[in-house]
């Protein structure tokens, strides 16, 4: 995630820019981070049909957003800890992410539903 916070206002969420890797095939949705040491900031990952997401086996916590039919994030984890389970029912995607603050959450629910409404547009 890049967030500018040049001589930014405090009070104000920061803009934050996300680069999405889909995974929507059954390999790479079973892949996933799994293997990874840590995820970049910037970088996010798309998994596409999902409801359901687990970190069982992940050496780091996730945030995690879970996305409806029309883009919009209907919940979201700051930091799911390894070896959890996260479900929403409504969900028809979820968006992986390096673990946040809740402070952050605003901002970053902006960023993934724009790194969306771009994927979808290309």
């Amino acid at each position: 995630m890049k967030c500018f916070d040049l001589n930014r206002d405090l009070t104000q969420p920061p803009e934050c820019e996300l680069t999405l890797v889909r995974a929507d095939t059954m390999f790479t949705r079973l892949l996933g981070l799994l293997g990874k040491r840590a995820m970049a900031p910037d970088q996010a990952l798309l998994l596409k049909p999902c409801f359901a997401v687990h970190t069982v086996g992940m050496r780091f916590s996730l945030g995690i957003f879970f996305i409806d039919k029309k883009g919009v994030v209907v919940k979201s984890i700051a930091r799911l800890k390894p070896n959890r389970v996260a479900v929403c029912w409504r969900a028809t995607a979820v968006v992986e992410t390096a673990a946040f603050t809740n402070e952050q959450t605003e901002a970053l629910s902006l960023a993934v539903m724009r790194a969306i409404a771009q994927t979808q547009l290309s």
